[in-house]
């Protein structure tokens, strides 16, 4: 997750315990996966990676988001809601089904 806000080497240093300032936050909208939103995330899992005024900004960032987000599958970038779609449980990114080659709903 920390990747959806922070450049590789960035989250790489949070890992090894260097607090994300506030310039090194994503803070366009349109560069952040719609993941951030879905309600099976818990983005404050982070939380404690960033300082506070990092950490305004991912919230200030995900709200400006909620406002004007349509879902979009990651490889098509088409709506989601026009075709069957999933989510990958490794990369919380969604996909259509015939966008990953699945052909049948998959057992739960």
């Amino acid at each position: 997750m920390l990747n959806w806000f922070v450049d590789k080497s960035v989250a790489q240093d949070a890992l090894d315990g260097k607090l994300i300032e506030e310039e090194q936050v994503e803070c366009r909208p349109e560069r952040v996966p719609n993941s951030v939103l879905d309600e099976n995330v818990d983005v404050h899992l982070i939380r404690s990676y960033f300082t506070d005024d990092a950490w305004l900004i991912v919230e200030d960032m995900r709200a400006r988001k909620a406002e004007f987000t349509s879902w979009l599958c990651c490889t098509c970038q088409h709506d989601l809601h026009s075709q069957a779609s999933i989510i990958c449980e490794s990369c919380l990114r969604w996909y259509h089904f015939q966008c990953v080659g699945i052909t049948a709903q998959p057992k739960k």
